[in-house]
């Protein structure tokens, strides 16, 4: 088990840092570095201590004619709706704004800029409630100073913020948001839009209609570059979010192609819209009874797919992160691997049902530090799990981030590479 202590503070605002530390001249430098593009944003400053470092969010006001008024910064995970001073820019000088983060030299993070100009209160500052106040915060659009861009949920842009030591995959392919999708992006709001079609010539759309849920259901599968005799699975949920919107079939090109995962196949499973997500995926009688009872064997039926259990591994974030638990926990016959990210315990103790996993079974559990009520329930099964110990492996990574797509989508890639490694990789003989 990893985990990190000290990464569970609500605030990690440095109030006045670059007021009372940076000269005059090195923020105007800063600002027309900005202005000329040559500096990106965040950028990141060493601290005393080298597990931690400073990241400074920099907005440039050039509208004199109609001045910004404020402007948040909205951090996944970080918008504290008792506390949203600690998430507003403050003016630095005279038409540059700032947020200072102490944060993790390992953090990752989405994020989306949310500006008022004008008379009256900024529109988080209306709202009264924390979900309101979070999605008029995340409303605005991605940094303008921050080329590194990635996507939500529902295919909305949002901008990306890579710590020094964060590690992301070098095969991790750019993403291909909606452009146009105007925010929030947060949690999943509002539905993507467009037809469901494959953009990768491996990556094949089907339309299966799901006689567990008595629904059509969209799927893609990835087929490997050359397929020699049958490959492990992946099962990944939100499917649609990888397919369409985070070129993940480039993503696995390249790390096959480059030798550091095994040849394999990949199910992408549609969960559609929020309310049939929040619906399906959390219950046994949903999404997995469908994996179970009928995705898994058409895919067996349908594509070069080992037939054991070894080799076949269950993804999901959130939602879908208990799903993959409750698909390994209860059809272990069929399954023998999960990465569960982010899983929502909350929602449904597991506990018993993972010390009963039988041997040969993985599980690597993922959570954010800073998705405090998820964190603490992974935590809280691994209690469970010293006092009754399961015969399955049963690991869990604390990872310096939030509820957040920004390390889903790359630890998705690393941890396919860590069940999967090639080459080579022999599936289990018959």
């Amino acid at each position: 088990m990893h985990t990190k202590p000290e990464t569970t503070s609500r605030s990690l605002r440095s109030f006045g840092y670059l007021a009372a530390t940076g000269s005059s001249e090195q923020l105007q430098d800063w600002k027309q570095g900005l202005l000329a593009g040559e500096l990106h944003t965040p950028v990141f400053e060493a601290t005393a201590d080298a597990d931690w470092v400073y990241a400074h969010f920099l907005l440039v006001d050039q509208q004199p004619e109609a001045p910004l008024r404020a402007a948040i910064l909205s951090a996944n995970a970080l918008v504290d709706h008792h506390d949203l001073e600690s998430s507003e820019f403050e003016k630095v000088t005279d038409g540059l704004w700032a947020v200072t983060l102490r944060v993790p030299a390992d953090w990752r993070a989405g994020y989306r800029i949310t500006t008022h100009r004008g008379d009256g209160l900024p529109a988080w500052r209306t709202e009264t409630e924390r979900r309101p106040i979070r999605l008029a915060a995340d409303a605005g659009g991605i940094d303008e100073h921050n080329p590194l861009v990635g996507a939500s949920m529902n295919g909305a842009p949002v901008s990306l913020a890579y710590a020094p030591a964060s590690q992301i995959p070098e095969y991790l392919a750019t993403a291909t948001p909606d452009l146009h999708r105007v925010g929030p992006a947060i949690g999943g709001w509002g539905e993507s839009t467009g037809t469901p079609e494959a953009t990768h010539p491996r990556l094949h759309h089907h339309e299966i209609f799901d006689e567990n849920c008595q629904r059509p259901r969209n799927l893609w599968m990835y087929e490997p570059p050359s397929v020699n005799g049958p490959t492990p699975l992946a099962i990944v949920h939100d499917g649609a979010t990888y397919a369409r919107f985070l070129a993940v079939a480039d993503s696995l090109d390249a790390a096959i192609t480059t030798g550091q995962l095994a040849p394999l196949h990949v199910l992408f499973i549609d969960s559609t819209t929020v309310d049939i997500r929040s619906e399906e995926l959390p219950v046994l009688e949903g999404t997995t009874t469908s994996i179970a009872q009928q995705f898994l064997p058409w895919a067996r039926k349908h594509y070069q797919i080992s037939p054991h259990r070894e080799d076949v591994l269950v993804n999901g974030a959130s939602f879908g992160g208990l799903a993959a638990l409750l698909l390994v926990c209860h059809y272990p016959q069929l399954v023998g691997n999960a990465l569960a990210q982010s899983p929502s315990l909350w929602h449904t103790n597991l506990s018993q049902e993972v010390a009963a996993l039988p041997a040969q079974t993985n599980v690597l559990m993922q959570a954010g530090c800073y998705e405090t009520d998820i964190h603490d329930g992974c935590l809280s099964l691994l209690r469970h799990l010293w006092e009754q110990p399961s015969a399955a492996t049963v690991d869990f990574e604390s990872l310096s981030g939030g509820h957040d797509w920004s390390w889903w989508n790359p630890e998705l890639l690393t941890g396919l590479v860590r069940f999967f490694p090639g080459p080579p990789h022999s599936v289990h003989a018959s």
